[in-house]
């Protein structure tokens, strides 16, 4: 038996794809914790998770229950001081601490918390990465995974993606003294970290190019390319969660069609999204043949609620796959989590991905490359019936075919174990092909 200790985010977008995972390793006689902070205790429990809190101090459990209720600016204003006193902690070795209490025989750490691989290096801790989306780092010919562009084998679209790195590239450069590239320096100063060992060329995040990677993501989904040896996706990720809708809300899904429009778990930080709800909304009142969920947090529900046609269920929070399965499209900002649980439905999606400013252009290509629906530019989000023709296409089948093959190959990484064989191969010091260990 192994401790394993899973460190993410704190952000459900990086948590729930990780609990399959753990509980096929507990399954397989493993001891795993997610080392989280005390707030999610109830999630935790809820879902068979051992809990290993920490930062109590700065992120306790009440602060962060607080801000749904909180006005934009106060929340803002709160979670930055806390960020502000997270990184003074870690930078006075705070996570050291915290990895020796846990003693893990392996850390399976968020590819996007540079902390993670630094601090377990100098506590001599195997570490493996964990992606909660696509492959983030640089290779050449490939558009960044924050870049809406084309993937293509020929010139002109490699010449393409070469321009979207040196455009990110000089966007860094201009925010070089912004706090998280001087956070990020000064972590790598204190912990003396190798440069050789590190990479600023990630799309989203630095990268750490010797680290071996878990993507919680199908290759089926990837653009028809091969991955750097050290990535291994087509790891099981999708948990079907039961959740019963309310009676309400159970009897809108038996409308027909239905079509569901969802911010995903960031909609309280980011208020642009709500100018999409709007538009849905104002969409919905167009089209009275068609029903609409639309779900969206705890400040926008009520007002959105207050104003929508009859045709339409407003809701604060959905119970996502409950939803889906009667679902006939989807509208979305282009969250991995999201996009996900569409293919296991097999529902066309509708992205606006300018909403979500991480990984939803490049989920939004892919979706693009696959035919699994459509995406917006902002231009055209602003263009008067763009998104209503982008539905209707959806609802008239015209992404049927793609939906279904990438459905079915989803379905079979779902039900397979490669995260659990990967992981007790990095256990036994064994390496994969093209791997150095």
């Amino acid at each position: 038996m192994a401790r394993i200790l899973i460190h993410t985010l704190r952000e459900h977008g990086h948590v729930l794809p990780t609990l399959k995972l753990a509980r096929a390793l507990t399954a397989a006689g493993h001891r795993v914790e997610h080392l989280l902070t005390p707030w999610w205790r109830e999630f935790c429990e809820a879902h068979g998770l051992t809990l290993r809190p920490y930062l109590e101090d700065v992120f306790p459990a009440e602060a962060e229950a607080a801000w749904s209720r909180m006005e934009q600016a106060a929340r803002e204003a709160d979670a930055e001081q806390r960020r502000d006193a997270r990184v003074r902690w870690l930078l006075a070795g705070g996570l050291d601490e915290v990895y020796r209490a846990a003693a893990p025989d392996l850390i399976l750490g968020d590819a996007y918390d540079v902390s993670i691989p630094i601090v377990a290096r100098k506590l001599e801790i195997a570490v493996a990465s964990l992606s909660p989306s696509c492959f983030q780092g640089r290779e050449p010919g490939v558009p960044p995974l924050s870049s809406g562009a084309r993937w293509g084998t020929d010139a002109a679209a490699r010449r393409v993606a070469e321009a979207e790195w040196a455009r990110l590239a000089e966007e860094r450069r201009r925010a070089a003294d912004s706090w998280y590239p001087r956070y990020v320096e000064e972590l790598l100063r204190v912990y003396a970290f190798p440069r050789a060992e590190f990479s600023w060329e990630g799309a989203i995040a630095p990268d750490f190019p010797r680290l071996p990677q878990l993507i919680l993501c199908p290759r089926a989904f990837e653009f028809p390319r091969e991955l750097p040896a050290r990535c291994h996706d087509d790891v099981a990720s999708v948990t079907v969660m039961e959740s019963p809708p309310a009676p309400e809300l159970a009897a809108f899904l038996l409308r027909r069609p239905l079509v569901y429009c969802a911010l995903g778990s960031q909609g309280l930080w980011r208020p642009q999204h709500h100018e999409l709800l709007a538009q849905v909304s104002t969409l919905a009142r167009r089209r009275p043949e068609l029903s609409f969920v639309i779900a969206g947090d705890a400040h926008s529900a009520d007002g959105l609620a207050a104003a929508a046609p009859s045709n339409t269920k407003v809701v604060a929070w959905a119970p996502q796959h409950a939803v889906l399965r009667a679902a006939s499209a989807m509208i979305s900002v282009g969250g991995m989590g999201t996009i996900k649980e569409c293919l296991w439905h097999a529902v066309p999606l509708v992205l606006v991905p300018q909403f979500n400013p991480y990984d939803a252009q490049g989920n939004a290509a892919r979706v693009r490359h696959h035919g699994l629906g459509e995406a917006l530019t902002p231009a055209e989000f602003l263009e008067t019936g763009r998104i209503e023709a982008a539905l209707d296409r959806a609802l008239a089948g015209t992404y049927a075919a793609g939906l279904g093959r990438i459905q079915a190959q989803l379905r079979a990484v779902e039900a397979g174990d490669r995260g659990v064989v990967m992981v007790e191969r990095w256990l036994r010091g064994e390496a994969w092909p093209g791997e150095e260990v």
